[in-house]
């Protein structure tokens, strides 16, 4: 069983202040003898906030894309720097690395850690199975994005979650790999950036150039990586509580994640050879089947009645009024 006190907390990340004050509350509650390490930036506000040990990093940027609906900022620098410094400030043999704006409401996601011992040793790469969040780990098979893990939340050894974030910073020749009907585009997603640069360090042929092209080739290493070097757990296995915003399940596209049971599905398949295991009902799934459905029947009635009172006449405002109604 694993000690509390065996647990150093790296919480990173911007500072939220309702949020992040609420983070740390909740895991003096859960995790009452782990150590708490906030890594964040220099000149944030720390007013109010219960921590051990403070990591104060200079902040390297993000790269902004201007699109047509706005400025988007890729912060993978960030999560890099402010997760490997709070990491290398651990003492502790475990690091449960976690964002500062998610809340911990428990500590039963400790009983996965030793669940899923066995792994298939030309893929395994890490001293021991990481836990990490079903979303937003991208199932391959039904989205471009191979070799890409969560980066929300991850439990484990120190020496693996430092492993993990021990790579370069991405460049701009990166980030703006290529151009894509007159916006320039990055070559990777943040989370592909970091598990693929991971890869690459340990010696690791990656056929992926970029991620707008996908291969079955891609699709199975992806799967192999995910079963022997991670356990997916869902938000309420992980005891995790997501920001207002992360409810947005249409445009942050939950429905191409990969639930726990869908990830035993892997395990299964590719470690312990028994594919027609029976691993438990996917009710991960089904509710995000429900809530697909739900959005589907809602964007039609939006478009009706849109449409009936505003007709063809001003498209900005018909779109902005079905958003309303599907919440996305």
């Amino acid at each position: 069983m694993i000690k509390h006190e065996d647990i150093s907390v790296v919480v990173q990340g911007a500072i939220d202040p309702v949020l992040t004050k609420l983070n740390l509350q909740h895991i003096r509650k859960f995790l009452p003898r782990s150590k708490i390490i906030l890594s964040t930036w220099e000149g944030s506000n720390l007013d109010g906030l219960d921590f051990d040990e403070l990591v104060l990093n200079k902040d390297p940027g993000g790269f902004s894309h201007n699109y047509c609906d706005g400025v988007k900022v890729n912060n993978v620098n960030r999560l890099i720097v402010s997760s490997l410094n709070g990491i290398k400030t651990a003492t502790s043999r475990y690091v449960f690395k976690i964002r500062s704006d998610f809340l911990l409401q428990g500590n039963s996601f400790l009983r996965f850690f030793d669940l899923f011992k066995f792994v298939e040793s030309d893929f395994a790469l890490f001293k021991h199975k990481i836990l990490a969040c079903s979303y937003f780990t991208r199932d391959p098979s039904k989205s471009n994005l191979a070799y890409h893990p969560s980066d929300i939340a991850f439990f484990g050894f120190k020496t693996d979650l430092f492993d993990l974030f021990n790579v370069d910073l991405m460049t701009e020749s990166d980030e703006f790999f290529f151009e894509k009907n007159g916006f320039r585009e990055r070559r990777y997603a943040p989370e592909q950036f970091v598990f693929i640069s991971f890869l690459e360090k340990r010696n690791r042929k990656v056929l992926c150039n970029n991620s707008k092209v996908i291969d079955k080739y891609q699709i199975v290493e992806t799967e192999r990586y995910l079963a022997s070097n991670f356990v997916l757990l869902d938000w309420r296995q992980f005891n995790l509580k997501p920001p207002r915003k992360f409810y947005n399940y249409r445009k942050l596209d939950h429905f191409t994640c990969i639930t726990h049971v869908e990830w035993k599905h892997l395990y299964c398949k590719y470690v312990t050879l028994k594919p027609n295991s029976f691993v438990g009902f996917n009710y991960e799934r089904l509710r995000l089947n429900l809530i697909l459905f739900k959005y589907r029947v809602l964007k039609i009635i939006a478009k009706l009645i849109t449409m009936f009172i505003l007709g063809k006449k001003n498209k900005k405002l018909r779109k902005k009024i079905r958003n309303k109604i599907t919440r996305n």
